[in-house]
Parts: structure tokens; sequence; C-alpha cells
């Protein structure tokens, strides 16, 4: 097997929070002494403090400045403090207004969106209506937003504050489609000279934080910018640096020495140690996150559909769920990663899948298969673990695995490579299935999130058919049938939706947690 070579996790975990430690502001050091118990509220300490420098840690670096290069949700939400877009995701990842101050549906097929006026970017200059109308047509022609905007036929400007999207047909999905990273608004003279360059390393945005300066693969420091245009939802903090620690017991360590404010992704394995710990706080909540086992469909054997059957039949998900995540969130039968939350959603659909290795190998059996030699592609410690359960069940019917882990920042060059004939990952699930299931399996998913290389006509007709209507009581049956399709086609193992779990201090506020991770990071203050 083979895996990242490892040292002794005590010893990595006092490096990496010696290392955090010397770039925190003094204020940090010993003050969690004084935190109140482990409950609902912090203690206050005078009157709240809205100009701290916020330390936020994470496992994972972002990948670029430019808002249509990653999907990865270390870099979402990273530029989520730079850039404004129209809206920004609500706490069970719908739409919330942001740099769009209204809007409305003139029609089936004609939105209305009408942003603030005398927005300012980070260099003094004014955000016009043509950057915007620039910015969305350049996502619509992305990996990204390809399959989330291919009912979009035109993006245009309607007069200096207005723009209007035009569809093919009805799109009741559009506003929170918008919510995309992507979509994010840069000044077009700065975005064609970074093209141009090929150099984003001076970004310029309009959102709550300014930029600072970045070291790859250790910080990304933003300045609050007091010209932000909604004067009553500013940043609360003066500086907000996100700083990466891969390791997830090392993440803890440092928010229980004060030399970070705010993990935000804290590790499971840590959970019995922080939450009898009063000076901590543990912040959780059910999430949209599934975690998922891929198979690229054009790969030999994989391109069997009762091979990848008998896979799902294989996996025992309660063993991942213990192994990853320590139990904390629920299994499921799926294989469309629809999270239980989702519009539609049915964990088992035709009650077909269980843990039931015979059956696998039956299925293994009438696909003709005798066993084969195979990958599992891994960039997070949990997925890790989790593999070593999937390679042990695999082996059961045949399938030798071989777990190899690499950098997230290279998964997407993997997947376009075809060199990830199986991956464990996750994947952050909006509520309404339209603005999912063409980005994961469709043609005009390849190149973005559609990793496991799936297309199939029949789906793509039901996939339209779901948007034809507005009323949720229409959509719910024709997802409800996409699901039984799916898991007979199986082209993914779904294996369980994963709380959502943050740690901090416990005299930090502000802090919000939405349907998929940590969020929001301008309102944490004291």
């Amino acid at each position: 097997m083979k895996h990242i070579k490892r040292i002794s996790s005590m010893v990595l975990a006092a490096a990496l929070v010696m290392t955090v430690a010397a770039g925190c502001s003094s204020k940090k050091g010993g003050d969690t002494t004084a935190a109140a118990g482990n409950s609902n509220t912090a203690q206050a300490s005078g009157e709240d403090n809205f100009d701290a420098d916020i330390t936020v840690v994470q496992a994972l670096d972002m990948v670029s400045f430019d808002p249509i290069q990653s999907a990865d949700m270390s870099n979402v939400y990273t530029l989520a403090n730079l850039y404004s877009r129209l809206f920004r995701y609500s706490e069970n990842l719908g739409a919330e207004k942001e740099l769009c101050k209204e809007y409305e549906r003139v029609s089936d097929t004609e939105w209305h969106f009408k942003i603030w006026e005398n927005v300012k970017y980070h260099d003094g200059s004014m955000l016009t209506i043509d950057d915007v109308v620039y910015c969305l047509n350049r996502a619509k022609g992305s990996s990204i937003m390809t399959a989330l905007f291919d009912p979009v036929k035109e993006i245009k400007k309607v007069d200096d504050t207005t723009l209007a999207i035009i569809t093919d047909g009805p799109y009741p999905s559009l506003p929170t489609a918008l919510t995309n990273v992507a979509t994010s608004v840069v000044p077009q003279a700065y975005c064609e000279q970074a093209m141009a360059s090929n150099d984003w390393s001076k970004p310029i945005g309009s959102g709550r934080y300014s930029f600072d300066s970045r070291v790859i693969g250790d910080t990304v420091k933003f300045t609050r910018f007091d010209d932000y245009f909604d004067p009553d939802d500013k940043a609360l903090n003066k500086t907000l640096t996100i700083k990466i620690i891969p390791e997830g017991t090392a993440r803890t360590i440092a928010i229980e020495t004060g030399a970070a404010d705010f993990n935000a992704e804290f590790a499971t394995a840590d959970y019995a140690r922080v939450i009898d710990n009063q000076d901590l706080k543990l912040w959780e909540k059910d999430s949209q996150m599934v975690w998922h086992l891929g198979m690229d469909n054009t790969a030999e054997w994989f391109d069997n559909k009762l091979v990848r059957q008998a896979v799902n039949y294989a996996v025992d998900r309660d063993s991942c769920l213990q192994v990853g995540y320590e139990g904390l969130g629920k299994t499921v039968y799926n294989c469309a990663t629809f999270a239980p939350t989702v519009m539609g959603a049915v964990e088992n659909p035709l009650d077909m899948y269980s843990y039931d290795t015979e059956k696998a190998k039956e299925l293994m059996k009438e696909a003709g298969c005798p066993g084969f030699d195979t990958q599992i592609i891994v960039f997070r410690d949990e997925a890790e673990r989790m593999a070593t359960v999937v390679q042990a069940n695999l082996a059961d019917i045949g399938i030798n695995a071989e777990i190899t882990r690499i950098e997230n920042a290279v998964f997407p060059s993997y997947i376009a490579d075809h060199k990830a004939p199986m991956f464990i990952t996750s994947w952050g699930c909006y509520e309404d299935p339209d603005l999912f299931l063409g980005r994961r399996f469709t043609e005009k998913g390849y190149g973005g999130v559609n990793r496991v290389w799936y297309s199939n006509p029949e789906l793509d007709g039901m996939i339209k058919e779901g948007r034809q209507f507005f009323e949720e009581e229409k959509r719910i049956p024709v997802y409800q049938k996409i699901q039984e399709f799916m898991a007979e086609e199986a082209p993914e193992a779904d294996l369980f939706v994963s709380k959502t779990l943050a740690l901090s201090n416990n005299r930090l506020k502000g802090v919000e947690l939405n349907a998929e991770r940590a969020s929001n990071y301008y309102k944490l203050h004291y």
C-alpha cells in the first residue's frame, strides 16, 4: 500500500503549532484560560472587540485567486472573503443577496438583477455593470459553470445598475446558481491583464477584505476593507489570516494553545478530547456534505455497471463513517450524491443496496470480471482512513486497490488525465438537485466536477424535465425517478453524510456553519 511518509503525529503537531504561533499577534497566547464553560454562550468580557486579528486554520491550501479555476472548498471559502458576487450561500446553500440589491423574474425565461450603486473596488476604482456582465459571461464559458449555466442563453446590460439573464426555458434555480464562486466580480481590466500575464497573485475585488499577502502552502492574509458597499454588514474583525495546517490534531492544538482562534475543519479523531474542555467550544451542525467513492466510468471494468453495482454492495459504509468521522454522520445508499435534505432525496432508491459481500461476488461473476488491480486516490486524512476500509472490502471480491495520496491542488489534473480510477472525496450538495446533477453526471461537467466521467442521454432528458416547473411538488417526482435510474447505473458509491464540525476557544463570537462547512469568517470577533 502506497502512503505518504509520516512522522510522529505529536512531533508534527508541535512543530506546526510553533509555526502558527510565530505568525500570530501577541494577544492570542494563553487567553483561553479565561473562557467560560463549554456552553452555547461564550463569556463576554466588556464590550465587543471588532478590531481583533483573527486566525482561521484549515487543512488544505487554496488553489488560485482566479475565480473560475477551482471548485475546491478551500478555494471557495477563501475567495468569498475577497470577492463579491450577486448572491452568497445561505445557511442551507440557497441564495442570499450580496452584490444584488433586488431582483425579479419578469417572465419564465427572463430575470433582472439590480446591483448596489457606488460599489468600490479595493484599488479605489468603481465597479460597473459592465464588469458584472463580463465576469458572468467569462464564468459561463468555464468548466465549473458550463452545466450550471447550460440553460442561460444571454447575459446583458439593461442600464447602469441592472443586468438581464435570458434562459432557454424555466430555470427556477438561477439565483442559487449565481452563488457559485466562479461568478465572482473582478474589474474587467484587471481580469484581462491577469489572464494575459497568467498572474493572479495581486487580486482585486470588492469584498469585505482586501488582499494583504500569501505564502503558498502556509498562509493567506486579508485586511478589512472599510469602504465595503454595505456599511451594515462589514467585517467585524480587523484582519483575517487563513493558516494551512494539514494534520488534524495540530489544528486542534492550535486552538488549545491560543495560536489560532478558529478551526474551520475539525478532525473528528479529537472529538472525545475536546468535548469536555471548558476552554473550548465545539460547533456542530447537520450537513449536506456527502462523502463518496468515485469510479472513472471510462476505465476498464468500471465501464461495466454490474462491476460498479458490485462495488456498491462490497463497501461497508458504517465502517467508513466510523473510521472517517468517528460515527458522526449518517450512512446513505445513493449513487447520485443526494444528501437526505436535498429536494426529493431517497436514501436508498429501490432499496437496492446494503453491505452484502456475497451479492457483490455474484455481480462480479455475472459481469465476467475475474478481479483486477486499481488505485484509490485520496488527498485528505479522513479519506485515507476510509480508503483502508474500502481497500479491505474490495479485496474480498477480487479487486486489489493501491491507496495513493496526492496534494489537493493536483487532484483536478488526475481526474482530467484519467489517473484516478477510484477516489474518495466529498461533495457539498445544494438543496436543489438541478444545481449539481448536470455538473456531476453530464458531458457539460467534463473537465469540471463530473469526476466519474459518466453521462447518459436518458439522464440528460430527466434533468431537463426537472427544471421545467417552478413548483417543488411537480419537480420532486422527477428527482426521485432520477435517483432510481442512478441506483441501477451506479456511477459512484455514496458513503455517508458527515456532520459539519468546527472548533474555537470559548470566547469567540460570530461563528456560523452552513450545510457544507464553517462560513462567513467576517463575523468572527470577541
